[in-house]
């Protein structure tokens, strides 16, 4: 019964695995999300707003790079 739990925990990870995971990305797009991320960042901290927006905006950042790098 063990082996079979471990067989069946086993086969949702690969097939977690093949659906989440992007297969692959242009080296481009990935360049792409960096340098949005890396400007949206500077931005940000450049605002002239209270420190809890410019939290909200970093995290609004990282959240949009996320689903880029995933191509989401």
């Amino acid at each position: 019964m063990k082996k079979l739990a471990v067989l069946a925990l086993a086969g949702l990870v690969l097939v977690s695995a093949a659906l989440f995971f992007p297969t692959s990305l242009a080296g481009h797009d990935v360049n792409e999300c960096f340098k949005n991320h890396q400007d949206c960042r500077e931005n940000a901290l450049n605002m002239d707003a209270p420190w809890f927006k410019v939290m909200l905006i970093l995290t609004v950042c990282d959240i949009a790079l996320g689903k880029c790098a995933l191509a989401l």
